[in-house]
């Protein structure tokens, strides 16, 4: 193997999988209605996780990662509202994962169960709230071996890393005037494990975005955003390695932003 990079020697790989799904739908009335559904995914072995690899790695004999997943879904909506509430169930089976050392392995089992909630809602002719939310625990269900098969690595009923247990965004808009419209975003990361031994971790962040426009005519539209509102210091992605311990994929600090928009 190289000392970043190994390269396999050539080879042939062929994947192949079923995924059947049902789906069923109930109407209750006119304005809410539930839904369930039991599906089986797949996603076969990218060229990446297959052929470049990292450090003394030489092979990654891996398998296509498969997903159950089963969900009840209640959904409505009203004349000044509407609403979804999604609650799932989901086992990932041979999942291809990247531990600390960045070699690609295969076999890990995990449990993902939540709640996703989102809705809108017409406060008045001129404001609108929209909002988003998932509430979820993702759990390791198995420990295995390193890439070299030698060391255990013990992460049964550990918590999945970089899968934050709560994240979504609300967004509140206003029709200043049929031409001019603005809109506040606030957008939350909850926090979560950066590594498989639930050691290290990322607090995660609350970020907040003003998007503004004028349609000064029917031809020319003005627009004037302004992203990370409070300069809030933030990492778009943080996990954790061997080689460098916490590592961080910084958020952009704020920033203005001018458009304008010409059709003719």
């Amino acid at each position: 193997g190289g000392c970043r990079y190994s390269r396999p020697a050539d080879r042939d790989d062929d994947f192949s999988e079923w995924s059947p799904k049902f789906g069923v739908r109930y109407q209750i009335n006119d304005m809410h209605n539930v839904q369930g559904r039991i599906q089986r995914g797949f996603r076969a072995p990218q060229a990446t996780e297959l052929y470049r690899l990292q450090g003394s790695q030489t092979i990654a004999d891996v398998e296509s990662v498969e997903l159950d997943s089963y969900e009840l879904a209640l959904q409505g909506a009203g004349a000044r509202w509407q609403y979804s509430v999604t609650a799932y169930y989901m086992e990932k089976d041979n999942d291809i994962i990247t531990d600390s050392s960045r070699a690609k392995l295969n076999g890990s089992d995990t449990e993902h169960k939540g709640i996703e909630l989102a809705g809108a809602y017409e406060l008045s002719n001129t404001l609108m709230l929209r909002g988003a939310f998932n509430f979820a625990e993702h759990t390791y269900k198995n420990n295995f071996k390193d890439a070299n098969g030698d060391v255990d690595i013990l992460i049964s009923g550990n918590v999945v890393d970089t899968a934050p247990e709560t994240f979504g965004n609300l967004r509140l808009s206003w029709q200043v005037t049929p031409a001019i419209s603005t809109e506040l975003e606030w957008v939350n990361m909850g926090d979560y494990y950066t590594n498989q031994e639930n050691t290290a971790d990322y607090d995660g962040h609350n970020v907040f975005n003003l998007r503004s426009s004028w349609n000064v005519n029917p031809d020319l539209r003005f627009s004037l955003n302004i992203l990370n509102v409070f300069d809030e210091e933030y990492a778009e992605r943080a996990d954790w390695t061997r080689f460098t311990d916490e590592r961080y994929f910084p958020g952009k600090p704020r920033a203005l932003y001018m458009g304008l928009n010409v059709q003719y």
